[in-house]
């Protein structure tokens, strides 16, 4: 069934992709976006749409409409004449818009993903009362359960009295604060959670290098000998593709849930690195249980480089999806793995961008093996 749809945050990673699958199945999509860097908002969609689809139809084109706007102003920087001509169109938002920097101050970060999502919850609020508005889908991160002490993190749990790791995993845990506010005051909002985003399943594509791909840079550069990491640890990575159609399927689901956007199939720390070192040719460093760890042994440079992900090599906490698995069972998703495959072409495309290139030094195999014992 097409809709009119808003959504935010088209020029990131879930976003943009989101941008493509409800261009493609003919939906009205009103797209909020920022002149950044020397580039107006019209042209930075357009070229992320490009970059997913380099044949992206005109006939896709005729239900984009960009608007220029910020979610960190007042009524989102919009007048009151284009507020009131969406109010009579939107009938379901889609907010991605958030920063995922580690490196950002508190205060730009809490302007950003709360305070920014007070000010889209406030004119989906006003829509819902006035207008067509019928639902409003918020993605966070399955992070907001920070340095939680429990083996499973649920899909109802929000406040457990966890402390975090970064102030993005504590700003993402606020804005769901304020999410539940809005839902008990009769707006209809779901949660959507995903884990730990990677290239898609076709190509290994991605917008942008962080993260995931930042941390795995560094290690490439061998410039650590030893390195706190719990090789038992799993990590918990899906595909943006996946995490896109999971998000739209779901967001037909009536009522206000929240969803574990999470792959079934987990995979060890000892697995990732023995495949990223084999791929790319480095040496791995001796990984060593973080409460042994010497950290005097680092330069500053190290600990800067390092210090954002130390958390994510030691990260015991699994994320329960049960409830998001059944819903998506029903109606005919199924996850792709995250196997060898399917990791080697996000490591493809990072290749291929430049990102992290192949080592042409293939003497690592005997040090990487004694490393992860």
């Amino acid at each position: 069934m097409k809709k009119n749809i808003f959504i935010t945050g088209a020029t990131g990673l879930i976003g943009s992709y989101l941008l493509k699958i409800l261009l493609q199945s003919h939906n009205k999509v009103y797209v909020l976006a920022r002149n950044k860097n020397g580039k107006n908002a019209a042209d930075r969609v357009k070229e992320i749409l490009k970059f997913w689809d380099r044949n992206y139809s005109v006939k896709s084109i005729n239900n984009l409409v960009i608007l220029e706007g910020d979610i960190t102003r007042v009524d989102l920087g919009l007048n009151i004449r284009v507020r009131r001509f969406l109010e009579k169109e939107v009938e379901e938002v889609f907010h991605c818009a958030a920063t995922t920097k580690f490196n950002w101050t508190i205060e730009e970060t809490m302007k950003v993903n709360v305070r920014g999502t007070r000010n889209v919850l406030d004119l989906g609020f006003e829509w819902s009362k006035r207008g067509k508005l019928k639902k409003v889908n918020y993605i966070s991160t399955a992070y907001v359960c920070g340095k939680c002490s429990r083996e499973f993190f649920k899909e109802d749990d929000l406040d457990i009295g966890q402390k975090f790791n970064n102030i993005y995993e504590q700003s993402k845990f606020e804005a769901e604060l304020l999410v539940r506010e809005y839902q008990n005051n009769k707006l209809n909002i779901s949660i959507f959670r995903p884990s730990m985003v990677i290239g898609d399943t076709k190509e290994g594509k991605i917008t942008d290098f962080r993260a995931f791909y930042t941390s795995l840079h560094f290690l490439t550069q061998e410039i650590y000998d030893e390195f706190p990491g719990d090789l038992k640890c799993s990590h918990n990575l899906i595909n943006v593709d996946t995490v896109a159609k999971a998000i739209i399927l779901l967001s037909k689901v009536e009522g206000n849930n929240t969803y574990h956007i999470v792959s079934p199939s987990k995979i060890t720390l000892a697995y990732f690195m023995k495949l990223a070192a084999s791929y790319f040719r480095f040496r791995l460093p001796k990984f060593i249980a973080l409460d042994k760890f010497d950290f005097t042994k680092w330069t500053p440079v190290q600990k800067a480089l390092a210090e954002p992900y130390i958390s994510y090599f030691n990260y015991n906490t699994k994320f329960a999806s049960e409830k998001t698995q059944s819903y998506l069972k029903k109606l005919g998703f199924e996850y792709p793995k995250i196997n060898k495959n399917n990791l080697i072409k996000s490591f493809e495309y990072c290749d291929k961008r430049g990102f992290i290139t192949r080592n042409n030094n293939n003497n690592n195999n005997n040090n990487n093996n004694n490393n992860l014992k």
